[in-house]
C-alpha cells in the first residue's frame, strides 16, 4: 500500500492533545514520524513475565500478575504503604510505596482486581516484596503489555518514557504500512545480516525474546551505513553537481604576494604549503571544497586573507561566517588592517544596524568582502558575483546552516577552517571526500605554554600567582562550565560564585562572559578586557574561539575533567598569543576518576592539537571528543566512528555509484536524506 497520498514517514506527527510533552518531542526528536523511529535504544529490556517465582529471583526484574487481596492501613509515615497480592498460585507478593496518600491506592489499585506488576523482587523480613515497582498495569490493558521492551535514553530530555514509548509503537504501524524504495546499499556492501532498511527500523524497536542490545548490533551497523550515506550524499551532491563552464579560475596572486611582502613576520611552512595547495585548486578546471585544518594559533586567517585578496582583484566578491559576534568583529578588525583601502569590507551580525543598506551594496557589488555571523546566509542577501565562501569554525555550525550558505552560490569555491583537529577516521565521517590541508607549525616568537593540574585546595596559592602576573601587567582568563543560574546543590564554582568571590580580592579588576548575558554587556565587558581596563576575565566557552588577546598569560580552567579534551586545548590556545611565557592551570576536585586523569595528563604533556585528538578519540571514542556542546558537529544517532570506521570506504563508494546516476536513484537519494535530515532545501542537488 502507497500512502504518499495520505500520510508518510515525512509527515509530522499527529499528537494526542492529552499528551503534555508536544514540544519537548519537536525540541529533540523532530516533528516527524520517522524522527521518532531513528532514535537507538540504549537498553533492551526483558521484563520476564512468570507465574511462579522462587528465591533465585531475588533481585531480578521480573512481571507477575497479582490479585490484590488487602491493604494495610498504617498510620506512622515512616511506615510504607502496603498492599497484600497473590498470584494465580497463590504466593504472597507485598507492593510497598513510600510518602503516598492511603487513599490514592485504594481507589487505584482495588480489591479482589488483578494487575501486572513489574519490578525488582525483593526478600525482607520473611516475605517478597516489590518496592515502587515501574510498571502495574490494569487487567482490561494486559493486550497492551511488552514483555521485551527497548528502553531509550530520555535523561535529558524530560520526557515521559511510557509516552515515548507508545507514540514509537503507533508511529512504526504507519511505517510498516509505507511504500519504500529499492535496495540503496550494492549488495556486494551489504553483509549478510543485514535485514533491509524497513526490517531493521522495526526490528529495532519491536525485540524478539532473545534479543539484546549487543545482539542488535547487525541493526545498528546497516542503519550506520544509511547514516552515513545520507551524509555524504549532502556533501558531495554540493560539491561536485556544478556546471563546469561557471567556476570561478583565478591565476593571478599578485595582490597576496604583495601582501605578504608587506607582512611583519614570515609565512610558516605549513601556511605557504596550505596557501598552494589551495591556489593550485582555484586555478585549476574544479571547484575547491577544502578543510583548512590548524591547531589554535597556527595562522589560519592570514591564509583565508592572502586568498579572499586575489579572489577580489579577479572581480569577484568573497564571504567569511564566523560562529560569534566576537569573533566576527575580530575578524573585521584584522581584515581591515591587513588588506588594500580599495577592498570594501562590511560588518553583517545581528547588532549592525542598517541591512538593507549592506544588502543593496552586496548585490550592486559595492562589497567586495562580506564578514558576519550566521547573519550571512539571510535570504534577503544576494551576491553579484560570489566567488569563494570561507566558513570558519564550521562545526559551530548546523548542517542547514552550511547548506544554506553553500547553496547562494553552488559554483563558487568553498573553503572551510577549523582550530579543532579531527582524528582521520572522524574527518571522513564528518566531511566525506574533501580535501584537507593541514598547518601544524606555530609562527615563530611564541612563547611556551606551561600546563599544570591542580586540586582546588590550592586555590590560595593560585590567587597568589595571579597577583604576580598582574603587577607584570599580565592578564588572566579563569573559565567555568556553569553559569550559575542553573546550579545544583553540589555545585558551588561558576562564572556568577567565582566572580563574587575575585571581585573581593581584586576589586575592580574583574569582568565576566557568559552565553546569556546581553550582546551589548557582552561586547562591553570584552572591549574593557581587550583595553586592559580589566585584567581577569571569569568566562565560560564562549571565548573558546578566535579570541585575541596578546597580554593573556594566564588560562584557569575550573572543573577542567568535565570539558571535553580538543575543548580545553582550544580554550588553552587563547593565551599562546605573544612571546611571552604562559601558564594554563587545569584545576579538578579530589574525586577524579582514572579516566579523568589520563585525558589531563595529555594535555599536560602534549601541546600538538593533532596528537592530542587522536589520544582522546582511543581513550574516550568520538561520542566524548568534542565535548558537549560542540553543537555542529553531526550528533550521529547509529554511526560510532571509533567502531565503523571500516565503514567508510564502502559507503563512499556507494555514494560515488549512487551519484553517478543521480536521475536513476533520485527517489532513493531523496528518500535516504530525508531519513536522517529535515527542513533541508534540496533544490540544487540534481540539477540536469
Amino acid at each position: 500500500m502507497n500512502i504518499l497520498k495520505t500520510k508518510n514517514i515525512f509527515s509530522n506527527l499527529e499528537f494526542n492533545k492529552k499528551t503534555i510533552f508536544i514540544s519537548n518531542i519537536e525540541n529533540f526528536f523532530g516533528n516527524r514520524i520517522i524522527d521518532t523511529l531513528i532514535h537507538y535504544p540504549k537498553d533492551i529490556i526483558n521484563k520476564n513475565l512468570q507465574e511462579i517465582f522462587d528465591k533465585k529471583d531475588e533481585n531480578k526484574l521480573i512481571t507477575l500478575d497479582l490479585k490484590v487481596i488487602e491493604h494495610k492501613k498504617n498510620y506512622n509515615k515512616r511506615i510504607p504503604y502496603t498492599i497484600i497480592c497473590k498470584t494465580k498460585k497463590n504466593q504472597l507478593v507485598n507492593i510497598l510505596f513510600f510518602n503516598f496518600y492511603q487513599r490514592f491506592f485504594q481507589n487505584t489499585l482495588l480489591l479482589n482486581k488483578v494487575y501486572r506488576v513489574t519490578g525488582k523482587l525483593m526478600f525482607f523480613s520473611n516475605s517478597f516484596q516489590f518496592i515502587h515497582p515501574p510498571s502495574i498495569i490494569d487487567e482490561f490493558k494486559f493486550s497492551q503489555f511488552e514483555e521485551i521492551e527497548p528502553e531509550y535514553d530520555l535523561s535529558r530530555k524530560k520526557i515521559n518514557k511510557k509516552l515515548f514509548r507508545n507514540l514509537v509503537k503507533d508511529n512504526l504501524e504507519i511505517f510498516k504500512k509505507y511504500e519504500f524504495p529499492d535496495e540503496w546499499i550494492l549488495k556486494k556492501f551489504k553483509k549478510k545480516e543485514w535485514l533491509s532498511y524497513k526490517e531493521s527500523i522495526i526490528n529495532l524497536h519491536t525485540p524478539s525474546k532473545d534479543s539484546t542490545i549487543k545482539n542488535c548490533e547487525h541493526i545498528r551497523k546497516r542503519l550506520a551505513f544509511d547514516e552515513l550515506l545520507s551524509n555524504f550524499l549532502i556533501f558531495n551532491n554540493l560539491k561536485k553537481s556544478v556546471v563546469k563552464k561557471n567556476y570561478k579560475q583565478i591565476t593571478s596572486h599578485t595582490e597576496s604576494n604583495e601582501i605578504i611582502k608587506k607582512l611583519e613576520f614570515k609565512l610558516t611552512k605549513d601556511q605557504r604549503k596550505s596557501l598552494k595547495e589551495i591556489k593550485d585548486d582555484i586555478n585549476s578546471n574544479k571547484r575547491m571544497y577544502r578543510l583548512l585544518q590548524g591547531d589554535v594559533g597556527t595562522g589560519k586567517t592570514i591564509v583565508a586573507l592572502l586568498v579572499i585578496s586575489d579572489f577580489v582583484n579577479a572581480g569577484f566578491q568573497a564571504v567569511l561566517m564566523a560562529p560569534t559576534e566576537l569573533l566576527a568583529n575580530q575578524h573585521y578588525q584584522y581584515f581591515k588592517e591587513l588588506l588594500p583601502k580599495k577592498i570594501k569590507i562590511e560588518l553583517l551580525t545581528g547588532n549592525v544596524k542598517n541591512k538593507d543598506k549592506i544588502y543593496e551594496k552586496v548585490k550592486e557589488k559595492k562589497t567586495d568582502l562580506l564578514i558576519g555571523t550566521h547573519a550571512v546566509y539571510n535570504n534577503s542577501i544576494k551576491f553579484k558575483n560570489l566567488g569563494i565562501i570561507i566558513i570558519d569554525e564550521q562545526h559551530k555550525f548546523g548542517v542547514n546552516q552550511r547548506i544554506n550558505l553553500l547553496e547562494k552560490s553552488i559554483n563558487s569555491h568553498t573553503l572551510i577552517m577549523s582550530a579543532t583537529p579531527i582524528p582521520r577516521s572522524l574527518s571522513f565521517a564528518i566531511y566525506g571526500e574533501i580535501s584537507i590541508s593541514n598547518i601544524r607549525s606555530k609562527p615563530e616568537g611564541r612563547g611556551k605554554v606551561i600546563t599544570s593540574i591542580i586540586s582546588k585546595k590550592q586555590t590560595n596559592e593560585l590567587i597568589e600567582g595571579i597577583k604576580r602576573k598582574i603587577n607584570r601587567s599580565e592578564q588572566v582568563f579563569w573559565i567555568l562550565p556553569l553559569i550559575g543560574d542553573e546550579i545544583q546543590e553540589n555545585e558551588k564554582e561558576t562564572v556568577l560564585s567565582r566572580f563574587e568571590y575575585l571581585n573581593k580580592i581584586f576589586t575592580n579588576q574583574v569582568t565576566i562572559a557568559h552565553s546569556k548575558m546581553s550582546k551589548d554587556n557582552l561586547e562591553k565587558n570584552m572591549n574593557e578586557f581587550q583595553k586592559k581596563k580589566r585584567m581577569i576575565l571569569i568566562s565560560t566557552t564562549v571565548i573558546e574561539v578566535g579570541i585575541n588577546i596578546p597580554s593573556a598569560s594566564l588560562m584557569i580552567i575550573e572543573n577542567a575533567d568535565r570539558f571535553g579534551l580538543a575543548q580545553l586545548h582550544q580554550l588553552r590556545g587563547r593565551i599562546s598569543r605573544s612571546n611571552k611565557e604562559s601558564h594554563c592551570v587545569l584545576m579538578h576536585n579530589h574525586n577524579l576518576s582514572n579516566i579523568s586523569k589520563q585525558r589531563l595528563l595529555i594535555l599536560k604533556n602534549n601541546s600538538d592539537g593533532f596528537e592530542i585528538a587522536e589520544k582522546d578519540l582511543l581513550l574516550r571514542g568520538a561520542g566524548d571528543f568534542l565535548g558537549t556542546n560542540q553543537s555542529g558537529l553531526p550528533k550521529w544517532r547509529f554511526f560510532k566512528p571509533l567502531e565503523d570506521y571500516r565503514l567508510v570506504d564502502n559507503v563512499k563508494k556507494n555514494c560515488e555509484f549512487l551519484v553517478k546516476e543521480s536521475k536513476k536513484n533520485k527517489k532513493k537519494i531523496n528518500f535516504l536524506i530525508n531519513s536522517f535530515f529535515r527542513e533541508i532545501n534540496f533544490t540544487n542537488f540534481f540539477s540536469p
